[in-house]
């Protein structure tokens, strides 16, 4: 019985042992609250689901790449939801990535005015809630637009009023399939190019020009082609009629309230992810810049952000990861988002939980979709950044 006790006490002290059964008691405990999950759940719902293949009865207004009506499946219908959702969140971070290189190096500037109208955003939009932000913005400056009769003018190709915003958009005619499928390749021939060069001017230290040469091939490529295959698109100029816009590419206000109101909220951030990479990069990098006879915008461009962008990706991506769960507030203003479509879903089809966990497993995979995207360039950075120490 000693000895027993003796090597209880042995296992007890042993870090391996203690270590052994903290794991095992973390894992039987989440096996076990999982389960409890699941078996609430299937209480309350049967977590069939069956009814998404069922007639949808509701149509979606504002939609993109896609043509459904509520003849179709709650499926087709949800899908137009999840390709809402990766509009909102493609070009919302374009605009943001925008706006916050602008005012990121603004807040750094030397310039007293600029710097502190700089921080004034910033520290504004980061302060303010999203949903009020967002409500805001549809409400007291898209819904404010002139009706449109009186729709304001775009430069003469396009409109803006509360109904909604047209713009010149490209028609597909005969062979624009094809043209586009060479305009692909001719975007990788320079894309291929713009390697090559950019590797030899790197390892020979000889002006290449890489961007300028690339560009020049694409615009003669894709063009050229473009002219021979006899134009295969054209373009269509919206007009305006008595209660709506004819032709072009029609924006709902909702669409572009929340792309607003998201692009400038993530902007602030962005913003100051911008202002502390640019800061993470050694102070000796500009003034070497300098005494090279480099201007500001040429110390900026060439020598400041190309070292500071390694810094950036990580973040950036957690901020694109965070506009798409952001875009759920879409429902306050009535755009149809996956969680606006999802919501109307569950009102017609009563599979609340069901529903929910649909919507939560899509909003997982697209955030995964994103990293992914977005580790090829973190990947890349942090190899190249290795390989040259």
């Amino acid at each position: 019985m000693a000895t027993m006790l003796t090597d209880a006490r042995r296992l007890s002290r042993d870090v391996r042992v203690r270590r052994a059964t903290l794991e095992a008691l973390t894992v039987a405990l989440t096996v076990a609250f999982v389960f409890y999950l699941v078996h609430q759940a299937r209480q309350a719902s049967s977590l069939d689901l069956g009814f998404l293949s069922d007639r949808a009865g509701f149509g979606v207004g504002d939609q993109f790449l896609t043509n459904v009506s509520g003849n179709d499946s709650r499926w087709a219908v949800y899908f137009a939801g999840i390709m809402n959702t990766i509009r909102i969140t493609v070009f919302g971070m374009i605009l943001a990535v925008i706006i916050g290189l602008v005012v990121g190096i603004a807040r750094l500037s030397s310039n007293w005015l600029a710097s502190r109208l700089a921080l004034l955003f910033v520290e504004a939009i980061r302060n303010t809630p999203l949903l009020p932000f967002v409500v805001f913005w549809y409400t007291a400056l898209v819904l404010q637009l002139p009706h449109i009769r009186d729709s304001l003018s775009l430069f003469g190709v396009g409109y803006a009023s509360n109904r909604a915003i047209a713009l010149p958009w490209a028609r597909p005619l005969d062979g624009a399939g094809t043209w586009a499928v060479v305009a692909l390749g001719a975007f990788a021939v320079a894309a291929g190019v713009w390697m090559f060069l950019h590797r030899y001017e790197a390892s020979t230290g000889q002006p290449s020009r890489p961007w300028r040469v690339s560009l020049a091939l694409l615009a003669v490529l894709a063009g050229g082609s473009y002219v021979a295959m006899g134009m295969p698109l054209r373009w269509d100029t919206p007009q305006v009629e008595r209660f709506s816009y004819a032709g072009g590419l029609q924006l709902s206000p909702e669409f572009v309230g929340l792309l607003l109101a998201l692009s400038f909220f993530n902007g602030a951030f962005v913003a100051e992810i911008v202002r502390g990479a640019i800061q993470s990069v050694p102070k000796g990098e500009r003034e070497a810049a300098a005494a090279l006879g480099l201007s500001g915008w040429q110390q900026m461009s060439l020598v400041v952000l190309p070292q500071a962008l390694r810094a950036m990706l990580p973040p950036l991506a957690t901020q694109c990861q965070a506009l798409a769960k952001y875009s759920a507030v879409a429902i306050a203003i009535a755009f149809p988002d996956l969680m606006t479509v999802g919501g109307t879903i569950i009102n017609n089809s009563g599979e609340a939980i069901t529903m929910f966990i649909v919507m939560m497993l899509t909003y997982l995979l697209l955030n995964l979709l994103i990293a992914l995207l977005l580790n090829g360039p973190q990947w890349r950075f942090q190899r190249g950044g290795k390989r040259r120490i």
